[in-house]
């Protein structure tokens, strides 16, 4: 069994490399990646009828393209929004019903909570090609993805530098079913 606190220490060297990488991507570049992003996922959402998306940090994948695309019309749309050690995702009709909240990401009201979604998108750091997922190390949802339904698609979004061949794992470290990346 490998040593927890060398596992502790390689997650946070390749979170630190990561990070690194991921302020020197060019914002336009970040732009058109994140186009190719959304319409992959938007394949990958076909058939859904409730979608768990997330806000965008400046150096993650703009996922609000996915509102101009259509993608998120005709069906309910949640965001997270931390709850103390825990997330709780609430319905939003729009772009429009998020505002600055805990570290600075956008978050919803806490006004209609969605229970069960029949996907959500995840952001990490890192992902294998057969979906391990490195978090930014606070645990938000790795909580929440061992209590969601096992029918609930989860789906990774990264740039492509960010999908490596390996990640050091804990047993707390939930994996993401599908890959949308560029």
């Amino acid at each position: 069994m490998a040593n927890p606190d060398d596992i502790f220490v390689r997650k946070s060297r390749l979170r630190q490399s990561i990070r690194e990488q991921l302020k020197k991507l060019d914002p336009r570049e970040r732009q058109q990646r994140s186009v190719v992003i959304c319409e992959k996922l938007g394949q990958l959402l076909a058939g859904k009828k409730s979608v768990a998306l997330f806000a965008p940090r400046p150096t993650e994948p703009d996922l609000d393209i996915l509102w101009d695309l259509g993608v998120a019309k005709d069906r309910l749309i949640a965001y997270p929004r931390c709850d103390g050690r825990h997330l709780l995702f609430f319905a939003v009709s729009s772009l429009q019903d998020l505002y600055p909240g805990k570290f600075g990401v956008r978050e919803p009201k806490p006004m209609k909570v969605a229970r069960d979604v029949d996907a959500i998108v995840v952001p990490g750091l890192a992902f294998t090609p057969t979906g391990n997922r490195l978090g930014q190390g606070a645990g938000f949802y790795d909580r929440f993805l061992q209590q969601s339904g096992v029918k609930t698609t989860k789906i990774g979004v990264c740039f492509d530098f960010q999908v490596i061949i390996d990640i050091p794992r804990e047993e707390h470290d939930i994996d993401v079913d599908l890959l949308a990346y560029a």
